[in-house]
């Protein structure tokens, strides 16, 4: 008994999961990867940060080394240029054209500031806090140690040389005081209070009985005096006071001298004025030393450079570690560890820390704002950022002042997310691609599963064709064959004596004959055409000719169908039509199509075949060539459906099953007339209507030859 399964109808299910699963699983993969491709662009987007930052730090600072280290060599040498200019100089050119030009240029980059304002020279202090340079100046007067020294006589003598307005009495005390033996400090302060005008042109200063030098006292004498007048000899020893001596007096001394400006030349101002400048620095020095003489990290003293801001953070102190000595062996406890004090202003390191960044800004990313912490102090920021809501990227720490402070600035730029929209505007992209080709890649497998549908139904339905092709042969082939072996039989065994008959059997068998061999030439030719083996021999051929030749054949198989064929000529009753074509297959052409239309054709009824020559519209040259030659079979039968005119021309396709049962054939024949007629380059048309016979028309391209 035959196992059912093996005619089981195959089904398209498995290899539709084949096509299908794999696309589904890959979509879901996708899918869920996507969710966390936001995750890895974040992570991605934080190591370019990181990669920034650490770059822009180090561009920053080089900028910065180079801006710090300009400032400091203006800032140092400006108190002594000031003091070199307050001199008065009548014959005598102190100035310094190179550093003026500097300072010239120095301002034309930073017009926000005036080094006048803020420049001085470096402080000294020792490491237990106590001042070195400048001196503390403004500290509150002491006895000196030659008044303390002095006996209560020579006290009484003292008071006496004050009180006396009397030259002749004051030069008698003097003298009474000399003459008591006085140290060499009291002797020289006797001759100080006897001639006010000699004290102002020493070089050492002495301190008073009140602890204010003599010549402070004698400069102010000299500029508060109803009838004072500035000179070069006045001049020059109040700078010598200022530079030299600086006290709590100082200030006075200058602003007396600055009023008395309007009554001198035109030199002087200029020379106060450079004086002004100079104790100005001296002040703001005076001032940072205060400020940084209280840090506790001062005592614990180490051989290198660090820096920190003043407690008002309004100044930026670079400490640079020193040792001094004092060749006095009097004077011990001027030997030991302490510090030389750089000072710069912090609107001065914000702005060169600001310009650092606006040069390097194309290392911030897009989406993110750099902030600058000096010190620890937050100085300045790319764009306004709240640090405390915004999320932090990156970090990178960095030290500058290279080029004279030996990387003592330490600063931090962090990079704070401005934009998340901005940072992962690379991944929504990315995710509409992958999207984009994940349904791209659905979509084609879609179209695949489709055409992998269409063909595998298509190939069921090929398959069918040629098992029912198979049966058709066989029908075809067995029936004449038996026909023509049985009367074969008969006449081999003298079963038909009569000659008439004989006759008949002998005409039958060659019909038989030939009808088996245009059936097997169709089946040899349409096993060439699949396997593209079809080849053509081209020569001029007369149609006429041959579609009459081809009647002449097919008129015993019409007649034993009981149909009349019938020829129609070309108009104009050409005796011939010559082209180039094959014309043993034009005539296996027309053999199919009047085979067709005797089996469909009703018996009694006539089938026409017309040859037609016409132009046709846009082709034809002169007036002499033929554009088209049609070559068409008419029939009257049962007609064909519209929506069946187009497949009839496709391989082991007939018509219903009712038709099939009816006519023989194997649904090859028209296969192969189209393949022909495609070869000659040209068409063939279909004109049918069920009920109303079918008009099969071969147009093929022709030039008329004589």
């Amino acid at each position: 008994m035959p196992d059912p399964a093996l005619h089981k109808k195959p089904r398209f299910f498995w290899q539709g999961v084949c096509v299908l699963l794999p696309v589904a699983i890959l979509a879901v993969v996708s899918l869920v990867s996507l969710r966390h491709d936001e995750r890895h662009a974040e992570a991605d987007a934080r190591n370019r940060a990181a990669e920034s930052v650490q770059n822009l730090a180090r561009a920053i600072r080089s900028t910065a080394d180079d801006a710090l280290r300009r400032f400091a060599d203006l800032q140092i040498a400006w108190p002594d240029e000031m003091s070199n200019l307050s001199i008065p100089h009548p014959d005598k050119d102190y100035s310094n054209p190179a550093y003026e030009s500097e300072v010239e240029k120095w301002q034309r980059e930073n017009p926000q500031f005036a080094l006048a304002k803020f420049a001085m020279r470096p402080v000294r202090l020792w490491a237990d806090g106590r001042p070195i340079d400048p001196p503390d100046f403004l500290a509150t007067p002491e006895i000196p140690e030659w008044f303390l020294e002095l006996s209560p006589a020579q006290r009484g003598l003292w008071e006496k040389m004050r009180s006396d307005p009397a030259a002749e009495e004051v030069t008698r005390d003097r003298q009474a005081f000399l003459a008591s033996n006085p140290s060499p400090d009291a002797r020289q302060a006797a001759a100080c209070l006897a001639d006010p005008q000699k004290t102002i042109n020493q070089t050492r200063p002495l301190p008073s009985e009140s602890g204010v030098s003599f010549q402070d006292i004698a400069c102010l004498r000299l500029l508060s005096a109803p009838d004072a007048s500035l000179n070069d000899s006045l001049l020059a020893a109040v700078r010598l006071q200022l530079v030299q001596a600086p006290s709590f007096v100082s200030p006075k001394l200058l602003a007396l001298t600055e009023g008395l400006t309007n009554r001198t030349d035109q030199e002087m101002p200029r020379a106060v004025y450079r004086l002004r400048e100079y104790w100005d620095a001296q002040t703001r020095a005076a001032a940072c030393l205060d400020s940084v003489r209280e840090f506790p990290e001062l005592k614990s003293w180490r051989p290198a450079w660090w820096s920190r801001w003043t407690i008002d953070q309004n100044t930026l102190a670079l400490f640079q570690p020193m040792t001094f000595s004092n060749a006095n062996p009097d004077m011990p406890d001027l030997t030991g560890p302490g510090y030389q004090v750089w000072a710069v202003p912090r609107p001065l390191v914000t702005s060169i820390f600001l310009h650092a960044l606006r040069e390097n800004k194309f290392f911030i990313p897009e989406y993110a704002t750099a902030t600058l912490t000096v010190e620890g102090l937050p100085l300045a920021a790319s764009t306004t950022v709240d640090t405390g809501q915004s999320l932090l990227l990156a970090s990178a720490g960095q030290t500058t002042g290279n080029l004279f402070a030996q990387n003592a600035i330490h600063f931090r730029v962090d990079f704070h997310l401005t934009s998340r929209e901005q940072m992962l505007a690379a991944q929504p992209r990315r995710a509409h691609l992958f999207i984009a080709l994940i349904l791209g890649t659905v979509l084609t497998a879609l179209i695949g599963l489709f055409a992998t549908r269409r063909a595998f139904y298509r190939q069921l339905q090929l398959n069918e064709m040629k098992s029912n092709f198979v049966s058709s042969v066989s029908h075809e082939l067995r029936t004449p064959i038996a026909a023509v072996r049985l009367m074969a039989e008969n006449l081999a065994g003298g079963k038909i004596p009569e000659a008439p008959r004989q006759q008949e059997y002998f005409r039958f068998i060659v019909q038989e004959c030939r009808r088996l061999s245009s059936l097997i030439e169709n089946v040899l030719d349409f096993s060439r055409i699949e396997q593209g083996r079809k080849q053509y021999e081209f020569e001029p051929t007369d149609l006429i000719a041959l579609t009459q030749i081809t009647m002449k054949l097919m008129e015993p198989c019409a007649t034993e169908k009981g149909v009349n064929l019938r020829f129609e000529p070309a108009a104009g009753n050409l005796e011939s039509l010559v082209m180039e074509a094959d014309g043993r297959a034009l005539q296996q052409a027309l053999v199919n199509l009047i085979d067709n239309a005797v089996k469909h054709s009703p018996k009694g009824e006539t089938v026409m075949v017309e040859v037609q020559a016409q132009k046709k519209d846009g082709l034809a040259g002169a007036d002499s060539a033929l554009s088209v030659i049609s070559l068409s079979v008419v029939d009257h039968g049962p007609g064909i459906p519209l929506a069946e005119q187009e497949k009839i021309f496709e391989r082991f396709y007939r018509l219903g099953s009712e038709l099939r049962r009816e006519t023989p054939g194997m649904g090859i024949g028209l296969s192969v007339v189209k393949h022909i007629v495609d070869a000659h380059r040209g068409r063939i048309v279909v004109q049918s209507q069920p009920g109303q016979g079918s008009r099969f028309t071969i147009e093929l391209p022709l030039t008329r030859q004589s």
